[in-house]
């Protein structure tokens, strides 16, 4: 069976116990729970595996995901990431994620893009639909 690392998404055998191109230790991540998976696959090389985990961490509503996806909001290279990080933050709510998303309106030099998303999330937030 092939497995990833969580830290540089190498692929490694299942039982290895050290990642031989990070040296990250394994076993510090071997959880079952489905949301720290995801949130490791937010900081994936490929946008795509990121966009799809913040739509899904958007569905959990798990607020552990919070800062994560506050994170993969302003720092992603993609855009749609971005977005879909906002979009996630607007279907989880909390003020944490209502301030990151007021300071992304806020911000002039923010992508039309993320400022729609971010207009949606919080609309999505102040109905009480978050």
């Amino acid at each position: 069976m092939v497995v990833y690392c969580p830290s540089c998404w190498a692929e490694l055998e299942a039982d290895m116990r050290i990642c031989p191109r990070c040296g990250a230790d394994l076993t510090a991540f071997n959880e079952d729970d489905y949301t720290v998976k995801l949130i490791a696959a937010l900081r994936h090389p490929e946008p795509f595996t990121q966009r799809r985990a913040a739509y899904v961490l958007g569905l959990r509503r798990d607020g552990r995901a919070v800062a994560a996806l506050i994170e993969a909001m302003d720092s992603s290279a993609d855009v749609y990431v971005r977005g879909e990080a906002a979009a996630a933050l607007g279907k989880i709510g909390g003020p944490q994620a209502e301030a990151a998303l007021r300071r992304v309106l806020a911000d002039r030099r923010a992508s039309a893009v993320l400022r729609r998303a971010a207009t949606d999330a919080l609309a999505q937030i102040t109905s009480g639909e978050g």
